[in-house]
C-alpha cells in the first residue's frame, strides 16, 4: 500500500511541476481585433452635447485592447455671442482596454483613453459668411466602463459612462471645466473576439 502511495504522491507532484501559470501574454497567443462606432451624450458648458467617433484596437488573449479612439462633437452648441458662431471639438488618443470575461453572454468592458484634442470657434456656413478661428490644443485623458451584451459571434453592443478629463485649454472664455465632464455611451463593436 505505502508503495503504490508513493507512486500517486510521484505523480500528483509531477502533473504539479508540469502544469503552467495562466498568463495575459503566455506561450499560446490568441490575436483578435474589432472596430466600433460610438455615440456619447454628455453635457459641455451646461448645454447637451452629442459626440460620434470610433474606436478599435488589437485583442490579445480575448482580454487586452491597445488600440485607438477618436470622438467629436456633432450637434450646434452656440458660442454665447448671439450670431451664427457655434463650438467645434474633438479628442482622441491611444486606448487601452480590458475585457472581463468576453465569453460570457453579459460582460464588463473598463477602457481609458489617453491624447488630445482641439477646440476653437466656427461660423455656420449658412450665415453671410463662414470662418474657422484658431483653435486651441488640449490633453484629453478618459477612463470609463461599458456592460457589454454579445449579440453574434463577430457583433456586440453596450452601454457605458465615462470621465472626460480635458487639461490645458486657454481659448477666449473656454476654460478646463467647460469642456470636462460625464457622458453616457452607446458602443457597437464589429470583429474577431
Amino acid at each position: 500500500m505505502t508503495k503504490y502511495a508513493a507512486i500517486f504522491l510521484v505523480l500528483v507532484l509531477a502533473g504539479q511541476a508540469l502544469a503552467r501559470d495562466k498568463t495575459l501574454l503566455g506561450e499560446e497567443l490568441e490575436s483578435g481585433g474589432y472596430g466600433a462606432l460610438v455615440v456619447k451624450y454628455g453635457q459641455i458648458r451646461g448645454t447637451d452635447g452629442i459626440f460620434v467617433g470610433g474606436q478599435g484596437g488589437w485583442i490579445i488573449n480575448h482580454t487586452l485592447v491597445i488600440g485607438a479612439a477618436g470622438y467629436g462633437l456633432v450637434n450646434q452648441i452656440g458660442s454665447g455671442r448671439g450670431d451664427c458662431t457655434y463650438l467645434g471639438f474633438g479628442y482622441g488618443g491611444l486606448l487601452l482596454e480590458f475585457i472581463i470575461a468576453s465569453h460570457k453572454l453579459v460582460h464588463l468592458s473598463v477602457q481609458g483613453v489617453i491624447g488630445g484634442g482641439g477646440v476653437g470657434y466656427y461660423t455656420d456656413r449658412y450665415c453671410d459668411y463662414y470662418c474657422v478661428s484658431d483653435g486651441d490644443a488640449f490633453f484629453a485623458l478618459e477612463p470609463g466602463a461599458h456592460l457589454m451584451l454579445n449579440l453574434h459571434r463577430i457583433v456586440r453592443v453596450g452601454i457605458g459612462a465615462s470621465y472626460r478629463y480635458v487639461d490645458g485649454v486657454r481659448y477666449e472664455d473656454l476654460r478646463d471645466s467647460d469642456l470636462s465632464g460625464y457622458t453616457g455611451q452607446f458602443i457597437i463593436k464589429f470583429g474577431l473576439f
